[in-house]
């Protein structure tokens, strides 16, 4: 079971109410909810927001459940540990860094192209991506794919897992990370 349908029934169950009467509640297709909780489908923010009043947990809360169940355990651990040590900021030559730019995914992945002695721009053409949207994914503009992970664990020989522990790291705060490592944790 997973850890959103785990938490909501037993909410739910306290409460002494289905998921049939919570959508009524809250006004939404009881169907759908029912796809969602039983991780059928994804929740959208429509739903969160009008579920998380009726759960009386906040929206960190909620969506750490989810976070829980999307990443495995050892995937938050590495992204928890790699947001309390952050890498140091990598210089490359020739290259504009922005402050918009995602910290650790773009440190990391610079500290390793350096490394190796390529560029962006070579790496871009390694993993046969074009080279403005790998750009975009390397930096946070664009949600990076799971073929360019893959493609990138490769050539720069890393786990895809370390390279999803930097995207995750950069997507939520260290609080949020922790929360999540907590419903993981706290299942065993």
């Amino acid at each position: 079971m997973s850890c959103v349908q785990k938490n909501i029934e037993k909410i739910l169950k306290k409460k002494k109410i289905t998921i049939y009467k919570a959508s009524r509640l809250i006004n939404v297709d009881d169907g759908a909810l029912y796809r969602m909780v039983r991780g059928r489908s994804n929740f959208s923010k429509k739903y969160i927001n009008k579920i998380i009043p009726l759960l009386e947990v906040s929206r960190e809360e909620f969506e750490s459940w989810i976070i829980a169940d999307k990443y495995p355990k050892e995937i938050i651990k590495k992204a928890i540990s790699v947001k309390q040590n952050p890498p140091a900021p990598v210089e490359i030559p020739q290259q504009k860094t922005k402050e918009t730019e995602s910290p650790i995914l773009t440190a990391q992945i610079d500290e390793l192209i350096l490394k190796k002695g390529l560029s962006r721009t070579k790496l871009s053409k390694l993993i046969n991506y074009g080279q403005g949207i790998f750009n975009q994914m390397i930096i946070g503009k664009h949600k990076i794919s799971c073929n360019v992970i893959e493609r990138l664990s490769e050539v720069l020989e890393i786990s895809q897992d370390e390279i999803n522990s930097w995207v995750l790291a950069d997507k939520y705060s260290l609080e949020f990370l922790c929360m999540a490592w907590e419903v993981c944790t706290s299942e065993e």
